[in-house]
């Protein structure tokens, strides 16, 4: 085992932050946000250069085999072991979705790329009556498209219609038209786009018919060039967590790939001698609600989850296993161990090998959680009991992977109390939408998860209480 190190390490990246002592719920996500935005801003400016390790998954004495996860990166690769959260990556659209942009990105071509027709018929200049210009697939009179076309012709999307492409070459002039299909070019000297059903067609000669509405012959059914956007123009700003939506369009933009943040890392070490992993536990000990839990609350915020531990209370290898996982990962995660008895050994060790940013908070549930600042990572230790975890996890740790993400912390939102909610200190309680307003969850103790697994998302309750009828704000679930 390595020797004590009586000084905390004061990390680079973590200089400029301060440590706040039971801080309450703003406060912990501003600090946290800052924290991961610093930490990456780090990596970024100078990565890793260390090889690349196989994970470790080690346990502690007399602890079950470890579950280990190692996830890509969602929709996309992630960085290996040794090599945490740096600088950026370019990745093709298919993988780009669940992604955060690491810059603003611009359209290669205007959006659309060129003038088309919103309708099947004939593109004309003028009034009318109009003298059909041919085109490759336009039909003699007194043919079909058959005889007239070769087997390449053939393919016409509609009788006596150009391809979508081939009114490209013709320019119209005055009393003249050519057919096109939805989506087709627009030639030259266009005025207007008249429907199929409104016309009629004589040989070589087309006409408006009698019935037709005289809006017809207005400039319409035309899509112009660059409507959605022009050439050049931002279409996304850096710090956007990308939609299948979005890759659409950077599709019909002519992008191919997209600058994207790398994915943070996690590890989540579980400790613990008395959890049990399968079937009921006895009296004195508890079912494992974590290990099948948490990973998914982290790949909801945007990460990566590599090592999944369980270690047993030894100090050695609550150690051990600390250290191996900052060296791999941009964020490690325990439960448990973060009060001041003799059998909680993750606050010791966060005090004397991290710098603490965060000591306690001024919050129930979660109010013994820790966040220190190792050399490369952060190490956020959440409290045993499973929905202060669960809370603690949700508002400080989805601020710092947001920060370490680029992206902004997530928002609070707006809601009205719609039953009386109690507390002597400042609680975020799970809560269901109910007939507009917000209603707490039975069961919703720290030690609880009932609660949790009925609540549409954390309610926001103050020191005294809310009322019926009361302003709060909720923090929205991941899944």
């Amino acid at each position: 085992m390595a020797e004590p190190v009586t000084t905390p390490p004061d990390p680079a990246w973590a200089r400029g932050l301060d440590t706040l002592h039971h801080a309450g719920r703003d406060a912990a996500r501003e600090l946290a946000h800052r924290a991961g935005l610093a930490l990456a801003a780090s990596h970024a400016a100078a990565p890793s250069e260390g090889p690349a390790t196989e994970d470790r998954t080690g346990t502690g004495t007399g602890c079950p085999a470890p579950a280990h996860h190692d996830d890509a990166a969602p929709h996309g690769p992630s960085h290996g072991p040794g090599a945490p959260c740096a600088a950026t990556e370019r990745v093709p659209l298919d993988r780009a979705c669940g992604r955060v942009l690491a810059e603003d990105v611009r359209a290669l071509c205007p959006v659309p790329h060129y003038a088309s027709s919103a309708m099947d018929g004939y593109a004309v200049n003028g009034p009318g009556p109009w003298t059909l210009l041919r085109t490759r697939t336009t039909p003699r009179e007194g043919t079909t498209l058959s005889e007239d076309a070769t087997p390449s012709e053939e393919a016409a999307p509609l009788d006596g219609a150009a391809l979508p492409s081939e009114a490209s070459a013709v320019s119209l002039t005055p009393g003249t038209a050519v057919p096109v299909v939805t989506g087709g070019v627009i030639p030259q000297g266009t005025t207007g786009v008249v429907r199929e059903e409104y016309t009629a067609r004589e040989g070589d000669r087309v006409a408006l018919r009698a019935d037709a509405p005289r809006s017809e012959l207005a400039g319409r059914h035309i899509r112009p060039a660059g409507t959605e956007c022009g050439s050049d123009e931002v279409v996304f700003s850096a710090g956007r967590r990308l939609s299948p939506a979005d890759a659409a369009f950077a599709a019909v933009a002519g992008l191919d790939a997209l600058p994207v943040r790398r994915v943070p890392r996690v590890a989540l070490l579980l400790t613990g001698s008395e959890v049990r992993t399968s079937g009921v536990p006895g009296p004195g000990h508890v079912r494992d609600a974590f290990s099948m839990s948490l990973p998914h609350v982290l790949r909801a915020h945007g990460a990566a989850v590599g090592t999944v531990q369980r270690i047993d209370d030894d100090p050695a290898a609550l150690e051990a296993a600390v250290r191996t996982a900052c060296a791999d990962h941009d964020l490690v995660l325990t439960t448990g161990g973060t009060a001041r008895s003799g059998a909680d050994h993750v606050r010791p060790l966060l005090e004397r090998d991290t710098r603490l940013l965060l000591d306690q908070l001024d919050l129930q549930p979660g109010h013994p959680a820790l966040l220190g600042a190792a050399e490369r990572s952060a190490v956020l230790a959440l409290p045993g009991n499973p929905l202060g975890a669960v809370v603690v996890l949700l508002l400080v740790g989805g601020a710092l992977l947001a920060g370490l993400s680029g992206r902004p912390a997530p928002q609070l939102l707006p809601v009205t109390a719609g039953a009386a909610a109690g507390g002597r200190s400042e609680r975020l309680v799970p809560a269901r939408r109910r007939d507009g307003a917000w209603v707490p969850c039975r069961a919703v103790g720290s030690n609880m998860l009932r609660g949790l697994s009925e609540a549409d998302g954390l309610l926001c309750v103050p020191r005294g209480g809310l009322e019926p009828g009361d302003s709060s704000a909720v923090l929205a679930l991941p899944w």
